[in-house]
């Protein structure tokens, strides 16, 4: 199988865990099974666990998923301005834990 492929197979599988089991705290209101999967450069997240200072918010992400996923991570960045010790002013994500 070609490497787009499988690609597209697993970003098939990855929206569908998304749509039914989403993080803790999140929800895309403009995600369904719908979705073109070949063009999920930027989604509309909505984050914030309840009583906290995001709850409620709408924030635009950029996800960037290279030909090498799984192998190669996705980047991940806020379009929308958000303070947050762990983003820095272009939106990029600065969590040590990331660089594995």
């Amino acid at each position: 199988m070609a490497q787009e492929a499988r690609l597209k197979l697993r970003m098939q599988k990855e929206l569908k865990l998304l749509l039914v089991d989403p993080p803790h705290g999140a929800s895309f209101p403009t995600l369904s099974s719908q979705s073109n999967i070949t063009d999920l450069s930027s989604i509309h997240a909505q984050i914030g666990l309840e009583e906290t200072f995001y709850s409620k918010g709408i924030f635009k992400i950029k996800i960037q998923i290279p030909k090498r996923y799984p192998l190669q991570l996705p980047i991940v960045t806020f379009g929308t301005p958000i303070y947050c010790s762990n983003i820095d002013n272009g939106g990029r994500i600065c969590l040590d834990i990331l660089n594995i």
